[in-house]
């Protein structure tokens, strides 16, 4: 057993369901492991080794606590708003990570495609607005439809797609309730095939790259709810995806991290619609460890810990996953899997983030998910279809706010 001295502290930045298996690897490491959340009902709290009450977006609180508890590294999962957070202590305490102000450009989408167009990276046009009138004249030369989101959220949160005049202004008060800055983008509509890939980023070189399928919902918000791997690409696909993501890389400033990419292809060119300095959500971490044979988890805290371990793909497994959502806001009153489901061979994994008197949101946006299902395939296609297939067996019975009761499957609108 090694002495209590040796034991390194790394720092977690979140206690959401993203965070769990972040530090459940690093537990399994040998770390010990610094959880910062504000106090909430947040599964990573009681498991973490301790408990930082610092809201993620105080920066200088958590500079003060990383310094205090002489922490070895800093990461996150699958949340962008502590990003900046996690940029000021890479600078203050010299550790492996990407710095502030890349931090800053990878959070902050204005900043973000102002970087994109200095280094000519292939994304869509756009422009700021602080006022609603100017931006409605920008989007009707733009040409309609458009997107219009707010610059500093995550999570999908305020992303709209505007298909006319008489839906802007909907849009731009979506995105206004969730802009931190008071600002908004608009951004040319890109009509093509929506993917994304998890970047491996060792230093400031991007050293591999996992492209994968993405399913979301329908617009206006298109909310990523699953994704499949291995994505088929042609080999010059691959090729120019590979260079688009590593331009994009070095615009923002990216390093030391597994980064998530979001991207369309519109008449065989990549587009990078967005790229963040930490991993994905919805599953994408476990779908990139099923399908490569790493875990992911235990590569990106390598990272933060200064080793670049090497990338070795012993597996490709042909997975997907889906986010298991409610139709509508209320309190549950049960959670129901058939024994067709819990009894699939293909079944990788199924789990709740809720139980029976929680109460949860009618599904919008990636937080508002209570749970999620992952099932392997011989193809992505077929994975991707058995995920969805099992999701829509599984029933959740609530009470909505409104006061009427509803039993649903996934897709039930009640």
């Amino acid at each position: 057993m090694r002495a209590l001295v040796n034991i390194k502290n790394i720092m977690i930045l979140g206690a959401g369901v993203y965070q769990v298996p972040l530090i459940k690897t690093a537990q399994k490491m040998g770390l010990k492991t610094l959880v910062v959340s504000h106090l909430g009902k947040y599964p990573g709290i009681p498991i973490g080794d301790l408990f930082l009450e610092i809201d993620t977006t105080d920066a200088d609180r958590i500079v003060t606590a990383a310094r205090t508890h002489h922490i070895a590294g800093i990461v996150t999962s699958g949340t962008d708003v502590c990003i900046p957070s996690l940029g000021k202590v890479v600078d203050a305490l010299n550790l492996p990570g990407t710095g502030f102000e890349a931090a800053q450009r990878s959070m902050d989408k204005v900043l973000m495609r102002q970087a994109f167009m200095k280094h000519n990276v292939r994304s869509p046009s756009f422009q700021m607005f602080t006022c609603s009138g100017d931006a409605k004249l920008f989007a009707s030369r733009l040409g309609y439809p458009v997107m219009v989101k707010a610059p500093d959220s995550s999570g999908s949160r305020g992303i709209t797609k505007a298909s006319s005049e008489n839906e802007f202004q909907f849009a731009w008060d979506r995105a206004s309730a969730v802009s931190r800055s008071g600002e908004i983008i608009v951004e040319q509509f890109l009509d093509g095939m929506e993917f994304g890939a998890q970047a491996f980023v060792h230093g400031r070189e991007v050293v591999a790259v996992f492209p994968h399928g993405d399913t979301v919902t329908p617009g206006p918000f298109f909310s990523p709810i699953g994704h499949s791997m291995p994505l088929m690409l042609s080999e010059g696909l691959q090729s120019k995806t590979a260079r688009v993501i590593e331009k994009a890389v070095q615009a923002l400033g990216i390093k030391d991290c597994i980064s998530n990419v979001d991207l369309m292809l519109v008449e065989d060119e990549p587009y990078v619609i967005e790229i963040g300095a930490r991993m994905g959500a919805t599953c994408l971490p476990e779908c990139v460890s099923i399908f490569t044979g790493m875990n992911a988890y235990e590569h990106v805290i390598r990272l933060a810990l200064g080793e670049h371990p090497p990338i070795h793909i012993t597996a490709k497994q042909p997975n997907a996953c889906r986010l298991l959502r409610s139709a509508a806001t209320g309190r549950v009153t049960t959670l129901s899997a058939p024994d067709r489901v819990l009894n699939h061979p293909d079944l990788i994994d199924l789990q709740w983030d809720v139980a029976a008197g929680d109460t949860v949101r009618a599904f919008e946006v990636g937080p508002d998910r209570i749970g999620h299902i992952i099932v392997k395939g011989e193809t992505a296609d077929a994975a991707d279809r058995l995920a969805n297939d099992l999701s829509e067996m599984i029933s959740v019975s609530i009470v909505p706010s409104a006061g009427l009761s509803c039993s649903s499957s996934q897709r039930l609108n009640c």
